[in-house]
């Protein structure tokens, strides 16, 4: 199933979306605030009644609903128009000039063109590993480090551990 479904599936409890995304710190408030509220709801109507004056359970329930649509509205709509996946063409198109530019010695518009990249896909592992190949090449080995070790940070980054390793020894990095 595409990682897109999934995040749409995942959109049933509020903040699981998030979490499994890589936002973590919104996911979680989120699931804790619907988690509270629900939680308050069903107590204040069947477990405790007489804690709670009238139509306090009708106002978390309410509250409960609300971060549910809230949740579920934002996360359809940072998948539908947020989401890496939207931008794949021209992330392609953009590595593929990133490249040409590379190899044609400019070196500040190949960077440009991978910065771009890293800001509509941080998690693009290709384009952090020619990141740090140029950094390398600009001889910016504090710069050269980082950039491949986010890349090994990356699920992505696996398929290029041993270039990078490579990479870092040379550097006197790891």
């Amino acid at each position: 199933m595409p990682r897109r479904t999934w995040i749409g599936v995942l959109t049933i409890w509020p903040g699981l979306a998030q979490v499994w995304t890589g936002q973590e710190v919104l996911g979680l408030i989120l699931a804790i605030l619907f988690a509270a509220t629900l939680d308050l709801a069903i107590v204040a109507r069947w477990i405790w009644i007489e804690a709670f004056a009238p139509g306090w359970s009708g106002a978390f329930a309410t509250l409960a609903i609300l971060t549910w649509v809230a949740s579920f509205a934002y996360t359809l709509w940072w998948v539908w128009l947020c989401h890496p996946q939207r931008f794949r063409q021209e992330i392609e198109r953009l590595f593929r000039d990133a490249m040409e530019a590379y190899l044609q010695g400019r070196w500040n518009d190949s960077r440009k063109r991978i910065e771009r990249i890293l800001a509509i896909d941080e998690t693009d592992a290709d384009a952090l590993l020619q990141l740090g190949t140029l950094h390398v090449r600009l001889h910016q080995p504090a710069l050269a480090r980082r950039a491949f070790r986010q890349c090994l940070e990356l699920e992505g980054g696996a398929k290029w551990r041993w270039e990078i390793e490579q990479a870092l020894t040379r550097l006197g990095g790891e």
